[in-house]
């Protein structure tokens, strides 16, 4: 199957996370994650999509500025 990816220039759009803190209490919260779009030469791991509205929905959503919906 073909996916379609969200490229800027010859960058793919890739979703990095980072934990800040690690909490070792008995609550529901376990840590504190901070998501960051990051964009990667490689295609391997760059966030895929099914069909194009998927990812035109997902860059409006997300106020993702000057990139286009490719299929590769």
């Amino acid at each position: 199957m073909r996916y379609f990816y969200i490229k800027k220039g010859n960058l793919y759009l890739h979703i990095q996370t980072t934990t800040h803190e690690e909490y070792q209490d008995y609550s529901d919260i376990d840590a504190m994650y901070t998501m960051q779009y990051v964009f990667k030469k490689e295609k391997d791991g760059a966030k895929t999509f099914y069909d194009s509205t998927e990812a035109n929905t997902y860059i409006i959503k997300r106020r993702i500025k000057g990139v286009e919906v490719v299929r590769d």
